[in-house]
């Protein structure tokens, strides 16, 4: 069972999550709060190809759905665990591993009424996807990459158009039903970074999946290279490279920047610096008069706050960071006035 929690670790996707080894226990922050989960595999042994992940290129292990299962209840009953992460490699046929997944998931449904996420894996089967966002909290299926030529260059196996895209329209698809018969549903995906794409292609794909598919979150996990695995002589990918990715993220997502608008900070193909920051600078230098969301080191409540007429005395004295903001503001000359 260690092993199969192992498995599901080395692909950790924001620097706000870890693995904490010694408890083998996944830590998922969301907003302050921080969630614990049981985020293991079914299986490790896989029969596919994908040269950046190491189960194709080891021998495996697996457990039985109620393996799983009960690992969880115990490890719930002792207070490690608020909830599960299931997922599994490409054991068999994806009808077949699917079933599995579905199989744990109904096996937690009996006694855990919590946070329950849902692997959707390539190739599954339009009934299989309808009854995991019937069961689980969330469910995601990876694009892995930003194109059907970059997968396949890393898989010989997955087809992005056939076996993920249009799975992940299905899913978009059952989760809006989900969601008007009252359920609170959530779909998501994630893409490796530093397996050759640059900065401007995981823009745009990112912005594609809020717009066309609706994911609640695009995830970003840094590429690392593994021992045993064709890309194994790689170069880890830099994490200030996917935070400044998660930072533009944040301006499309939370924000309400739009792709144009975000391509201001982007440089051959790559965001250099702070995308807001780069955004702000180019915009003044076009003579464009920034809003409060548009500027440096304010967020979504404080610039609320200004539209409400508080200026930067008052948002100082109720204990905002404006240091990176008053240059930015029209006519801030005395930066000593406000800190």
């Amino acid at each position: 069972m260690v092993k199969l929690i192992e498995g599901s670790a080395f692909d950790v996707c924001h620097a706000r999550c870890s693995y904490d080894a010694s408890k083998l226990v996944y830590r998922a922050k969301a907003g302050k709060k921080t969630v614990n989960l049981l985020k293991i595999l079914i299986s490790t042994r896989c029969h596919y190809d994908c040269s950046y992940c190491p189960n194709p290129w080891r021998r495996g292990i697996e457990a039985t759905p109620e393996q799983i299962a009960e690992l969880f209840r115990a490890m719930k009953e002792k207070g490690l665990v608020e909830g599960a992460f299931i997922s599994s490699s490409m054991s068999g046929e994806s009808h077949e591993v699917m079933e599995k997944i579905l199989r744990c998931g109904e096996l937690i449904r009996e006694f855990h009424r919590g946070y329950l996420h849902l692997k959707i894996v390539p190739g599954a089967d339009r009934e299989h996807i309808k009854r995991a966002v019937e069961l689980a909290s969330r469910v995601s299926i990876n694009i892995e990459t930003t194109s059907e030529s970059r997968l396949g260059e890393l898989s010989s196996v997955k087809n992005l158009k056939t076996d993920i895209l249009r799975r992940e329209r299905w899913i978009a698809d059952e989760v809006e039903r989900a969601r008007k018969e009252g359920l609170k549903r959530g779909h998501t995906t994630q893409v490796i970074v530093g397996l050759g794409e640059s900065d401007e292609e995981i823009v745009r794909v990112m912005n594609e999946h809020y717009e066309k598919f609706g994911v609640s979150r695009f995830y970003l996990s840094p590429f690392r290279p593994v021992r045993g695995t064709p890309l194994e002589s790689e170069r880890a990918e830099r994490r200030e490279r996917v935070a400044r990715l998660y930072a533009a993220d944040a301006l499309l997502r939370l924000y309400g920047y739009d792709l144009k608008l975000l391509s201001l900070a982007i440089e051959d193909g790559f965001i250099r610096r702070d995308p807001k920051m780069a955004i702000a600078d180019a915009m003044m230098d076009r003579g464009i008069e920034l809003n409060p969301v548009n500027l440096p080191g304010i967020g979504l409540k404080s610039a609320q706050l200004i539209e409400e007429g508080y200026n930067f005395i008052q948002l100082k004295r109720m204990g905002f960071t404006l240091k990176r903001t008053a240059a930015y503001m029209k006519g801030q000359t005395r930066l000593q006035d406000f800190f």
